[in-house]
């Protein structure tokens, strides 16, 4: 098993591309693709490692163009389109070698960095659940790991045996990487990511938009540079938003077409965020029509400030209606 440092690792072939130490691996997806916050990382990571120690990320826009295979290493190129005394930005294509010997390209995306200048103001909005930031990321009464969440639900006879099997082997890598403490008051620290579909949750009175789910996480390992903190921050935020509207709605996986990420949108507040710290990140979808959704995560360290947040558009069909006739 790597570390998380190799996962978010790159050999640098020349000044301007790099390529992945390990192959990309695969989370919250049965199917032999890569989960997507490991090529996120990885352009995240290889645009760092082409600006000044003195310039931080503050905005990374990305887009999807196709799953990214687990048999094979991710290569990144970097063109470096604007570099000023206080900003930059890099537009970094992710790809991989196909067996015919072409690229095809796995995501897209515009970093943009700035040097830290004196705040004119600084103020950070709260999370939605009230005083949450207040609990330790250990209090009993209001978080538990996963695995303590996944001995009640079978302790409950509300999953078997076989399935939280599943679903350790379906998220293990977050695991592999991060600690991770639910909140309780949340509806994925209730049924987990919608493994207890059918259990019924405290927020099931609110509208889709009002539920929210969140989690206290920190990196397992200390990471030795900004810009491996950068693309750890990456790897974190990408998860958990696509199917966010199923596990709202007492579905998962199988209850849907297509759920996947189409493009996201992360900015970061502060420079020179440590992923080794507590972070809690809540989660919300935000709106859904015309077959995509829209959802929010939003990041705050241990003191109250919002260290990130990313937005995601997401693809979310119904399932055909001869498979639902099926089920």
């Amino acid at each position: 098993m790597p570390s998380f440092a190799d996962q978010l690792g790159l050999t640098e072939i020349d000044p301007n591309t790099f390529i992945s130490l390990v192959n990309p691996q695969r989370m919250g997806n049965g199917a032999p693709i890569a989960y997507g916050g490991c090529p996120a990382s990885l352009v995240v990571h290889a645009a760092c490692r082409t600006v000044k120690p003195t310039f931080h990320a503050y905005s990374v826009l990305g887009a999807f163009h196709g799953p990214t295979r687990i048999d094979r290493k991710v290569i990144c190129r970097v063109t470096r389109t604007r570099d000023t005394k206080t900003f930059a930005t890099r537009r970094v294509i992710a790809l991989q070698t196909m067996d015919d010997g072409t690229e095809r390209p796995c995501m897209e995306v515009m970093v943009d960095f700035q040097v830290e200048e004196p705040a004119m103001y600084e103020y950070s909005a709260p999370p939605s659940m009230p005083g949450i930031l207040a609990n330790d990321p250990f209090d009993p009464a209001t978080t538990a790991s996963s695995e303590e969440v996944l001995d009640r639900l079978v302790a409950t006879g509300h999953i078997s045996e076989a399935k939280a099997a599943a679903y350790r082997k379906m998220f293990g890598l977050g695991s592999d990487f991060f600690e991770l403490r639910q909140c309780t008051l949340g509806v994925s620290g209730q049924n987990l990511n919608g493994l207890a579909k059918q259990l019924v949750t405290t927020q099931d009175h609110l509208p889709m938009t009002e539920k929210s789910s969140a989690e206290w996480q920190r990196a397992k390992d200390p990471l030795a540079t900004e810009a491996q903190n950068m693309a750890a921050l990456a790897f974190l935020m990408d998860g958990a938003l696509s199917f966010l509207p199923l596990v709202n709605d007492h579905k998962m996986f199988e209850d849907a077409g297509a759920c996947s990420t189409l493009d996201f949108a992360l900015r970061v507040m502060r420079p020179a965020v440590d992923m080794h710290g507590w972070h809690l990140r809540e989660r919300k979808t935000v709106a859904a029509a015309a077959g995509r959704t829209f959802g929010e995560s939003r990041l705050w360290d241990q003191q109250g400030n919002l260290v990130a947040v990313e937005t995601q558009a997401c693809i979310l069909r119904p399932l055909a209606a001869k498979v639902k006739a099926n089920m």
